[in-house]
């Protein structure tokens, strides 16, 4: 009994131990199973994951990887044999466009200057017609025109030459995007061997991440017990910018790696660094981040990005590192360090020798001020879209990567910007008054093109676009139309026809009286319509007015451009009390001081999409709108307003320019006005307070005074007026009278003609005498003899 006791004693406990031994057989074969479920699982969320992330990179960088913003160009400047232009005015245009003048041309965006020539490495460029290579020309001048212009390739003469515009805005995209877009084949060389040997040695050999780098970055942040060193590659920080945000996380650092190792495969490493290239953030203007090289050099250097000089391609690279940290803007000499050391390696790595080395590191940063290429010109910015609007409908909500051409002049919004600056300050201080505005519109006298605008007293700041928006009374500047009214009827009304100026009393429809005076409260009985328009008479333009009528200067007014809604039947709008904006009253102007013919004011040249495509081209749309000659009696008598009339301080400026002006002034001084006229533009300038209250400023002593700064920055060019026929020059006495030929205290034009509107050509005004009997037809009916 006690054997078999303990037979089943060893039998039971063999079993137990057989129990233990399968239940840990059992249990190893269950965490083998989870184990291997857990890595089917990790392995299988791997795979998704990479397809996911593969989809999400193939999506965004086959499509449309940014939005980008539109590009502003302004005006194409065409030079062609005979132009008037000036060899100092060449020069201008092209430092505009941060050309280089040298000694010795080596590459495009280069110019040498001689006594009478100029030699111009002009760059490629894609204008709205024809994408063009770089062109070497020389243009030849004399006496301020251009004689002729050669082809250096092979010696011929060529009849014109484009100038690439001056990049100069940038219209945003609809998520805020500000960068240039440039194929990796138009970077130089040199900056893309900068960039790698400082950011990335590895870059040709590692498939998306560097194992190499990311050991040392954590040897060297170990031994130093904080984060000194990254192990980013470029395709890495690619991939950081263009898919992930800035949190520091292991699991935002494993996506990171994860996808720069997708991206390694799927596209070459020339895609990628041309992602790269124009993707990098380098820095920020305000609210404006600048991103990419293209864009930073013109921000930082003004000029593109292959025609940096090794030293500028070196700085760029030396702010990847942290553009905040190392801002040349801020940190001067904290970046100098930092360019250097790039220098250092591309040294050592012998991408450039010792001597240039130390050539490269004596040089200074020599970077723009902030904003001095790329400014927002809020006010013309407006202009533009308003115009898109206008031209392009719903697609001008669309405008990602479009170029748009304007008719904008860089240097005279120069001119302008820094007339205003100066002369306004002074302005506010004479009226003790610091909320003085201002507005400034600038266009060309023949086509309507405008130039320039600035819509308040700071031009560069984004608020209330006076150009455009304030419709304020115009003064004195509603006169010149009622006198083009009158000299349209040469039977009545010639320049030196007698206006009364004595006390007037008109009784309005009302009910109410109106007693017009002259601004110095003074009359002089009589004058000549010349002089009344020359020294800004109020009372003989009312007389001038009511005679020919509130219907017939309506119909000019609505000839020159002025909206109907604006002009009332009222007298009081021989005066100024037509209330226009500065724009609408550029037009008024550009109708009058061109001989009666009308360009519609434009800003918009041309417009192509980001394929290349012309959206938008403008055409000359030119009518004559009002008589060609009264038009240019008006405009003579507007050349005597310069000489010796209200605007009398520019003849001596000038005084062999002939240029044309008016100024303005409304009730109890608050607005003052002035339009000047030159052989090219017509400027308008505006002065007031926004809450209409008195300020205290004439048209002479306000707008005047700016438009005197401005033709300091911006000389004008001689006007000469092309004469229409059936104008005659005559002698006359101080009454206005006919004098035969040499005998008259002055010469006048007239519009000679007969009861048909033609001109008497029997003979010379010179070959009568001053007698009634001899003299002809026309000017007996003009003196009533």
């Amino acid at each position: 009994m006690a054997k078999k006791t303990k037979t089943e004693q060893k039998t039971k406990q063999r079993s137990k131990k057989s129990k233990k031994k399968n239940t840990k057989t059992s249990k190893k074969s269950y965490f083998g199973w989870l184990l291997l479920k857990l890595l089917l699982v990790i392995t299988a969320v791997i795979i998704v994951s990479g397809i996911y992330l593969d989809q999400q990179i193939k999506e965004k960088i086959d499509g449309n990887v940014w939005q980008l913003p539109a590009t502003v160009y302004g005006r194409i400047i065409i030079l062609e044999s005979g132009d008037v232009f000036s060899l100092d005015e060449i020069i201008a245009q092209l430092n505009s466009s941060h050309y280089r003048q040298v000694s010795v041309i080596t590459k495009p965006g280069e110019f040498i200057v001689k006594p009478n020539y100029i030699d111009i490495y002009r760059r490629p460029f894609s204008f709205p017609d024809a994408d063009e290579e770089p062109f070497y020309a020389r243009i030849t001048f004399k006496q301020n025109h251009i004689i002729k212009i050669i082809n250096l390739n092979n010696g011929r003469k060529i009849d014109s030459l484009k100038i690439d515009p001056k990049l100069i805005t940038l219209i945003r995209s609809s998520n805020n995007e500000q960068r240039l877009f440039v194929p990796l084949k138009d970077f130089p060389e040199s900056l893309v061997q900068t960039l790698i040997a400082t950011e990335d040695k590895r870059f040709y050999q590692h498939d998306g991440i560097s194992i190499y780098s990311i050991l040392r970055a954590i040897y060297a942040n170990l031994i130093s017990g904080r984060t000194l060193q990254g192990g980013s590659t470029l395709t890495q920080q690619l991939v950081k910018n263009l898919f992930l945000t800035n949190e520091r996380s292991y699991v935002r650092k494993l996506r990171e790696a994860y996808m720069a190792i997708i991206l390694d495969s799927r596209y070459s490493k020339e895609r990628i660094l041309e992602l790269y290239l124009n993707e990098v953030y380098l820095g920020q203007v305000a609210d404006q981040e600048i991103h990419g090289f293209p864009l930073a050099s013109l921000y930082y250097f003004g000029r593109p990005v292959n025609e940096l000089s090794l030293d500028q391609q070196a700085l760029l690279v030396a702010m990847v590192k942290g553009a905040s940290y190392y801002n040349p803007w801020s940190k001067p000499d904290r970046v100098l360090e930092r360019r250097n050391l790039v220098l250092k390696l591309i040294q050592e790595q012998n991408i450039i020798d010792e001597e240039l080395y130390q050539l490269l590191c004596r040089r200074s940063l020599s970077i723009l001020p902030k904003g001095g290429v790329i400014s927002p010109h809020p006010a013309f910015v407006q202009l533009v879209k308003r115009d898109l609007r206008k031209q392009l409908g719903e697609h001008a909500n669309h405008l990602s990567g479009m170029k748009i051409f304007t008719t904008f002049d860089p240097l005279v919004q120069q001119a302008a910007e820094q007339a205003l600056t100066e002369e306004i300050a002074r302005l506010k201080k004479i009226t003790n008054n610091p909320y003085l505005q201002a507005a400034i519109v600038i266009v060309d006298r023949q086509t309507g093109e405008i130039r320039g605008l600035i819509g308040g007293e700071d031009p560069q700041y984004p608020g209330y676009n006076r150009a455009l928006f304030a419709r304020r009374p115009i003064g004195s500047l509603a006169k010149p139309p009622t006198y083009l009214t009158a000299l349209s009827h040469p039977q009545q009304y010639q320049l030196n026809t007698i206006l009364e100026d004595k006390p007037i009393t008109i009784k309005l429809d009302n009910h109410t009286i109106w007693k017009p005076n002259n601004f110095d409260k003074q009359y002089r009985n009589k004058v000549l319509l010349v002089d009344a328009l020359a020294k800004s008479l109020n009372v003989p333009s009312v007389n001038l007015g009511m005679s020919v009528g509130l219907s017939a200067t309506k119909k000019t007014l609505l000839s020159l451009g002025v909206p109907e809604s604006e002009i009332k039947a009222v007298p009081s709008r021989f005066l100024g009390s037509l209330e226009l904006t500065p724009l609408e009253t550029a037009q008024i102007y550009q109708v009058i001081t061109n001989t009666g013919k009308k360009s519609s004011l434009s800003i918009l040249n041309a417009v192509v999409s980001n394929q290349n495509q012309l959206v938008f081209q403008s055409y000359p749309n030119i009518i004559q709108a009002v008589s060609a000659q009264a038009a240019y009696l008006t405009t003579y008598a507007m050349q005597q307003v310069i000489e010796r009339g209200t605007a009398k301080a520019l003849s001596s400026d000038y005084p062999s320019t002939h240029l044309a002006g008016k100024t303005g002034t409304t009730n109890d001084l608050r607005d003052s006005w002035f339009v000047g006229i030159d052989g090219k533009n017509v400027v308008v300038i505006w002065v007031g307070l926004d809450d209409h209250k008195p300020m205290q400023l004439t048209g002479s002593a306000g707008a005047l005074k700016i438009y005197q700064k401005y033709l300091h920055y911006n000389p004008p060019q001689s006007f000469y007026q092309n004469q229409p026929a059936n104008i005659k020059m005559i002698n006359i006495d101080a009454q206005g009278r006919w004098q035969c030929a040499g005998v008259g205290v002055m010469q006048l034009p007239v519009w000679a003609s007969d009861k048909n509107g033609l001109c008497s050509n029997d003979n010379s005004i010179s070959d009568y005498q001053k007698t009634e009997d001899q003299a002809p037809n026309w000017l007996k009916r003009m003196f009533n003899f």
